[in-house]
């Protein structure tokens, strides 16, 4: 591949540019490529921009306004301004992410004649709870999307499976797995422990605190999480709750804890960027989701040495390898969250067993190292098979 042919870039989603492209841009200048990113303002991320998360990796930024939802005025006017970014840069593969950037940015990059169109699909977005119209809907669309793509990434064997099952590619091998990565160095466990910190979170040295990362909507499981919560305070009174993060359903979740006697038990952190040493005051992490494309949180909950309990769905069970690193459990069920819960707070070297195992599963199959390289590898083998790499 040579050096001085540029990869583009194109997201919407600030958790995916933190796990998936900053790691990937880093890697491809490492090894002498040039590297663009075309991200989203802050108003179409729920929060800060994009170039927020990418600004320390140092590649060339473009701000375009593609908004999560359908708007097509909006939607065209984005296409427009991709293609006459496309066709300024002239990259040799244009990369997209996300289902909405997917979208506009592969028709934009079929428009100006990039050479390789790759997508990757951390979900697909025709969810089960969707109404049948709409849910056909964004099927004909991904359908119509695949198409003009040479290759489609995927995080988890679920996802492929999905894109089989609704036929969104004529060609399975079209297809391909690559999990995503996790940053060993940044998830690891403090040698100097997490006591401050809980701390200045109210937490006392005999607490035990079950916690979550999560953005706070419907599909994260979160009333279910507050349901698990007071169970287990009726059972355990040094049981305390966090959940980190925030989202529309801030207040509505607020006041579920109220409701059941939990407004002294559960601290909500709201957006915080210091995951990592969050993930590291907590005993135990619990995270009942609905809805994964591949569940990274449980992975970096994993990563820092913790036993997790989550939902027994598919991408989810493949992460969690139940009965070993942590609990699988039937969605929305508070009752079974609890009790493996309280079976986990009640064996301190179950759940150090659960989080060295997480560690070395971890280690093992979701380095950010082995993400970087395998996207590469198809990034080659896509550019030898058209015959722009001898």
């Amino acid at each position: 591949m040579a050096t001085d042919r540029l990869m583009l870039h194109v997201c919407t989603a600030r958790l995916t540019a933190r796990i998936f492209i900053a790691p990937l841009v880093r890697h491809l200048q490492a090894a002498g490529y040039s590297v663009a990113v075309v991200c989203a303002p802050a108003e179409a991320t729920d929060g800060p921009g994009l170039s927020d998360d990418l600004d320390l990796v140092g590649c060339l930024l473009y701000v375009v306004a593609i908004p999560r939802t359908i708007r097509p005025l909006t939607d065209l006017r984005a296409v427009w301004q991709l293609c006459r970014l496309m066709r300024r840069l002239r990259p040799v593969i244009v990369h997209t992410q996300t289902a909405k950037a997917g979208l506009v940015g592969r028709l934009a990059a079929w428009l100006s004649g990039t050479p390789v169109i790759i997508h990757t699909a951390h979900a697909f977005p025709f969810h089960p709870y969707l109404p049948g119209p709409v849910r056909w809907a964004y099927i004909v669309l991904e359908r119509w999307a695949a198409t003009l793509a040479d290759l489609i990434l995927v995080d988890t064997e679920s996802v492929r499976a999905d894109g089989l099952r609704y036929h969104i590619v004529r060609d399975p091998a079209k297809l391909v797995v690559v999990p995503m990565g996790i940053d060993l160095k940044k998830f690891s466990p403090s040698s100097r422990g997490p006591r401050r910190l809980r701390h200045a979170l109210g937490f006392v040295s005999h607490d035990l605190v079950i916690g979550t990362v999560a953005r706070l909507v419907q599909d994260k499981g979160l009333e279910c999480f507050l349901q698990m919560a007071a169970r287990i305070r009726a059972r355990r009174v040094e049981a305390r709750f966090l959940i980190v993060g925030d989202g529309p359903l801030r207040r509505v979740l607020e006041r579920l804890a109220d409701s059941l006697g939990l407004r002294r038990d559960v601290v909500f952190t709201g957006h915080r960027t210091d995951v990592p040493a969050l993930l590291d005051s907590m005993d135990l992490f619990v995270l009942p989701t609905l809805r994964e494309g591949f569940g990274v949180v449980f992975a970096e909950a994993m990563a820092m040495g913790k036993a997790v309990i989550g939902s027994r769905i598919g991408p989810v069970a493949e992460v969690i390898k139940d009965g070993i690193t942590g609990y699988l459990v039937s969605p929305d069920s508070p009752d079974e969250f609890a009790r493996r819960a309280l079976e986990l707070l009640d064996d301190e070297a179950k759940r150090a067993a659960f989080g060295k195992a997480g560690r070395q599963r971890v280690e093992t199959l979701y380095s950010e190292e082995m993400m970087c390289k395998a996207i590469v590898r198809q990034y080659q083998r896509v550019l030898k098979a058209k015959g722009l790499l001898a």
